[in-house]
């Protein structure tokens, strides 16, 4: 697809006939930092503001998200004529932090001088089929444009930074959806889904760059990490399960899974900290690993300590594998990393305050035992 094609058909979605529908309208606000104390003390929060306009005649979604440097408007769920099919168009911007490629870790540690800003605008289509029985398919059509900048007083003037570039992304996604739980779970207020039943899903994707110069040399030395393929592939999977047992015990299990040829720091999948957009590793920096062929799991126990009251609190277990994590160029290598959380998930109405704090397993590649926490307030907001 062209760049003019997108555009056209971004254009063409955006610019449906709204003002004669009538809406259902929801919104929600959450803020939430997730800090670490060692090797080093750090941090990095985000405050989100999400609204939402459900439309009862399946002539499309509003959906508007602002979530610290990232703004998300899109319309989604237009139906032509039918339950089966489902379209939709979007456009994201996200300035200066995209990837958290500001901040960049080794051994959980900060080198300051290999971070830079990164920045891109991103229009996308999509058409989803519902053939019934919880599945659902979905091809998903974008153009991104990157930008990049050095920063100023901090990024390294012999590191070689990526090209600004054009990128074609098809993606193709199956997702089988048998979750169960109450409206507000859904909500990007909750960082925390209290979730029964069993979802699962994978994706296949890739990136076609106009300009695929390696970068990330330092000195002009290559740590051969940052090639970029001219055809960037990849296949993601993910699990999401839960299961109650009895009146006030719930276990609930998350997994996800990589593999990616030709990938670099710009796509690959990022994992480290407690937050709701990463690949969960208590005690570690979000994110302290960018890796491409990785699988991970995080088992939880959720104690409700009286049936009176909304609260829960429990405990957390990650794992998992991952690539490369001394970040030395060596792809094909693979070591652990894990940690545990204990947490509380406080719920007052239409409030959800969370808290976690989380300690990383010992392991060859961290130099010393890493705790973090994290802290997370979220309301409902109508």
């Amino acid at each position: 697809m062209t760049r003019r094609a997108l555009g056209v058909g971004v254009a063409l979605a955006l610019s449906a006939p709204l003002s004669a529908q009538a809406y259902t309208w929801s919104g929600s606000a959450a803020v939430g930092d997730d800090v670490w104390f060692t090797p080093e003390f750090d941090q990095h929060g985000y405050a989100l503001f999400d609204l939402r306009g459900a439309s009862a005649s399946g002539r499309g979604d509003l959906h508007v998200n602002f979530n610290t440097e990232t703004l998300y408007v899109g319309l989604e769920r237009l139906r032509p004529g039918t339950d089966r099919v489902e379209l939709g168009a979007a456009l994201r911007l996200e300035a200066v932090y995209a990837g958290v490629l500001p901040d960049w870790y080794q051994g959980a540690r900060s080198q300051r001088g290999r971070g830079f800003f990164a920045s891109y605008a991103q229009a996308f289509v999509s058409a989803k089929w519902l053939p019934g029985g919880d599945h659902s398919v979905e091809l998903v059509l974008g153009g991104r444009a990157w930008l990049f900048a050095r920063i100023e007083g901090a990024t390294r003037d012999d590191l070689t930074l990526p090209v600004d570039t054009w990128v074609f992304e098809p993606r193709l996604r199956y997702t089988f959806w048998r979750l169960r739980g109450g409206a507000d779970e859904w909500r990007p207020s909750v960082l925390a889904p209290r979730v029964t039943g069993f979802a699962a899903g994978v994706e296949l994707g890739a990136d076609v760059r106009a300009d695929t110069q390696p970068w990330g040399m330092v000195g002009g030395r290559d740590d051969g990490r940052n090639r970029p393929g001219a055809v960037i592939v990849m296949a993601r999977q993910w699990m999401r399960a839960g299961v109650q047992l009895g009146a006030r015990v719930r276990l609930q299990v998350e997994e996800s899974a990589s593999w990616g040829d030709g990938e670099d720091d710009l796509t690959r999948v990022r994992a480290g900290g407690m937050n709701p957009y990463v690949v969960p590793i208590p005690g570690l920096p979000w994110p302290a690993l960018l890796c491409e062929r990785m699988v991970a799991a995080q088992a939880s126990a959720h104690v409700r300590p009286s049936l009176a009251a909304e609260h829960e609190l429990g405990v957390a277990v990650s794992a998992g594998a991952f690539n490369d994590v001394r970040r030395v160029g060596a792809l094909m290598s693979f070591d652990a990393a894990g940690g545990v959380a204990l947490f509380t998930d406080l719920r007052f109405g239409r409030w959800t305050v969370h808290a976690r704090g989380g300690w990383a397993f010992p392991s060859s590649w961290l130099e010393r035992p890493n705790v973090s926490a994290l802290v997370a307030l979220g309301v409902r907001l109508f």
